[in-house]
């Protein structure tokens, strides 16, 4: 080999990589692309399940506030005893039969 021959080789060698270089970069960058593609659909899915469970949330709470007044106004003393008294003729216990209990 001549001189001038021996400068090219190493810039030969550098030249011959480019293009290595730029392949490895080109793959490198549709991984992340795809990766950055995953990673919005998951979170958008996450998100939609999000509102999904606040809505169950949402309908499980409305349907708790109904059956705590239905609870309410079943069980109240009026309602109570009118029962006592019209389905099962019950009447109030009068004088020695009846006992008072202390909490």
């Amino acid at each position: 080999m001549s001189a001038g021959e021996q400068g090219n080789a190493p810039q030969r060698a550098h030249g011959e990589r480019w293009p290595w270089l730029a392949l490895v970069l080109l793959v490198l960058a549709v991984a992340s692309s795809f990766g950055v593609i995953y990673a919005a659909h998951t979170s958008r899915e996450l998100f939609r399940q999000l509102e999904r469970e606040r809505r169950d949330e949402n309908e499980i709470q409305i349907e708790w506030r109904q059956l705590l007044l239905e609870r309410g106004t079943l069980s109240s003393h009026g309602r109570v005893e009118s029962i006592a008294r019209e389905r099962l003729r019950m009447a109030p216990v009068e004088g020695e039969f009846r006992v008072l209990v202390a909490e």
